[in-house]
């Protein structure tokens, strides 16, 4: 009995030492930046207040959650984290996705020690009421800015 303890508490370390030893999600290179978040009040929904940033001269908003599972293959480039009240979080990171070469949508995920994160997706402002591709991975949270 004690062997086949040591046994299945072996196979278990080995399978979390795999588990953590794989491909991780881009870190920022060299050259990223901060993005300062702005606000967006939204006077057509109840004067709703959405936080907004910008990116290549567009203007990203909230728009998702993760439907299913999203691996570090999907996310295409870290290019920075956010910046929140002045201050930065370089943890909170800002990333673009392989499945969308158009950059309508961005991924912010915490890069830190945390087990419950779940990554979140931003849509650009200028897709409002345009038919865009969205990745498999994402799931609407029915904003009223969207429409949806």
């Amino acid at each position: 009995m004690k062997k086949n303890m040591l046994l299945l508490l072996a196979f278990c370390l080995l399978l979390t030492g795999a588990a953590c030893g794989g491909r991780r999600f881009p870190d920022p290179p060299a050259d990223a930046v901060g993005f300062p978040m702005g606000t967006y009040v939204d006077e057509g929904d109840d004067d709703a207040m959405y936080g907004v940033v910008t990116f290549e001269g567009r203007t990203y908003m909230p728009y998702g959650t993760l439907k299913n599972r999203i691996t570090p293959e999907d996310a295409d480039v870290c290019i920075g984290w956010l910046v929140q009240d002045e201050t930065e979080d370089r943890d909170e990171r800002l990333y673009t996705l392989r499945a969308d070469p158009e950059h309508n949508f961005l991924m912010q995920r915490y890069a830190g020690e945390s087990v419950m994160d779940q990554p979140t997706f931003w849509r650009a402002a200028d897709t409002k009421g345009k038919s865009v591709s969205v990745p498999d991975y994402i799931e609407s949270l029915g904003y009223g800015f969207w429409g949806e």
